[in-house]
This record gives structure tokens, sequence and C-alpha cells, in this order.
């Protein structure tokens, strides 16, 4: 099998009457093995100190769980989590054109941001063990210790001005006996809400090509064959060269797509 083992996202610089939006490059990468600095008793690092956040395009690097805001109006929440809590794909919603608070020129972190508790909640349907995860989620809110929660598995949540993500890091256990282990680090991430500024842009790479559903000739949607549902028929015609990386083989066209595909 091959799993993700780094994500990197582009926020496109944008304005508007009220706000400057900064452009940011954020990448989220795993490393074999815990960093030395979370090998410390009393620290508490994500995925036990292999899971690692840039928010600069990879000169600098976070370990530490929080609720991190970068750019303008950019957010990334993220935190070890319980197994039972850990989220299984699902479909993004479409959120309003504007919001009431917009106008006003205030932030929306002062108005509009979601606890992280409240993050962990949504679409609780797709959490491996609802119920269970219930029962940690309230230890958590009579404790106060999300982000001082030890683990090996994390969830992620990135906000901004255009579009949401949801990221779970998932490893094998590194207690289990060599002869029983599979190891591998896994990222999956899909996205949460978009715009409906953005819905409406043409979007390119798998993304794009899979927004719309594609129907056979007899009229049943088609949900596997990758020859049938994507234009380039193998995965280098999506490589990029590099991270932040704009430009691939099966791009329709050769300008600067919306910044929602990796």
């Amino acid at each position: 099998n091959v799993f993700v083992s780094g994500l990197s996202l582009i926020t496109l610089k944008e304005s508007d009457m009220q706000h400057q939006i900064s452009g940011s490059n954020i990448l989220i990468t795993t490393t074999p093995e815990p960093i030395p600095e979370c090998l410390e008793y009393n620290r508490t690092c994500l995925g036990g100190g292999t899971l690692h956040i840039s928010f600069d395009g990879g000169n600098t690097y976070v370990s530490d769980p929080g609720d991190y805001h970068y750019g303008s109006r950019n957010r990334v929440v993220a935190h070890n989590t319980y197994a039972a809590c850990s989220r299984r794909w699902h479909d993004y919603d479409i959120t309003p054109k504007q919001n009431k608070f917009r106008n006003l020129g205030l932030r929306r972190v002062t108005v509009q941001e979601k606890k992280p508790l409240e993050l962990q909640l949504e679409k609780n349907k797709t959490m491996i063990d609802p119920e269970e995860c219930m029962v940690w989620i309230d230890d958590r809110k009579n404790r106060n210790d999300l982000f001082r929660q030890k683990g090996l598995w994390s969830s992620l949540y990135i906000e901004t001005h255009s579009v949401s993500f949801h990221i779970e890091y998932r490893q094998s256990n590194p207690d289990v006996p060599i002869e029983k282990q599979c190891n591998f680090q896994s990222l999956d991430a899909w996205m949460t809400t978009v715009s409906e500024n953005l819905d409406k842009q043409s979007w390119q790479g798998i993304l794009g090509e899979t927004k719309e559903r594609i129907y056979n000739k007899q009229g049943q949607q088609i949900l596997s064959d990758r020859h049938l549902l994507l234009l380039g028929k193998e995965d280098i015609n999506y490589e990029v060269d590099g991270p932040f990386g704009l430009h691939f083989d099966a791009s329709k066209k050769n300008s600067i797509m919306p910044s929602i595909w990796k």
C-alpha cells in the first residue's frame, strides 16, 4: 500500500474592501521517529513527536498541539485524538456567500470561530465509534486538557477564507511486537466546507475532475475505475515539481488554479 506522509496548502493572496488577506504556504509533514525535543517526559507533541506543521513554507516547524492563527484569517487546530474519535471521509458543505460580520470589518476569529471541541463534534456520525468518543470528549471538557493529550493519532482542522480541511493522522503502534507490526504513517485529508464563490469556480486536478458526478451510457454513476473518471491515466500525470508546485501534466490549463488541490 502507498500512504501519504506529507501535505501542503497554498492560500492565495486576495483582498476585499474590509480585509487584506495575505498568502500563506502551510506544510504538514511526518518523520519516521519522534524528534528529540518531543522525547522529554512532560512534553506533549502531535503524533508522539512525528507530526509537524510549518506556517512559512517549510522554514520552521511546530510539533505542539494548539489553536494556531496564521496569515490574516486562517486557522489550524491540531491535537492528538482518541482512536474512537478518528474520522472516516465525508463530503463537504457549501458555506453562505457572506456572513453578516464581514461588512463590519471584524476579524472572523472574534465572532464566528468555533471552539476546538466543537470542531471535534462536527459530523460525529463519521467517527469510528461516536458513543465511545463522546465519553472521551466529555472528559476533555471537564478537565480542559484537549491540547495536553498524548497519543500517536492526531486530528487537524484547517480553516481559510475560502475552504476548510479536516486531516486525520494515523500510524502503527510501535509497542506491537516486530513480527506483528505493519509499520505505516498516513495522512488523510478532505474538504469540509467550501465557500459559495469558490464552488462556482473551475477546479483542476483530481478534485476538479471528480467534483461533478459522472455517469456511464446506462445512466449509472461511475464510482471506480480511474480510466473512466480521470483525465490522467497514471499517478505521474498529477505530480507537481515540489510541495508548492502549481502545474501538472493532466491540467487542462496552464494558468494558476484555485488553492484547493494539493
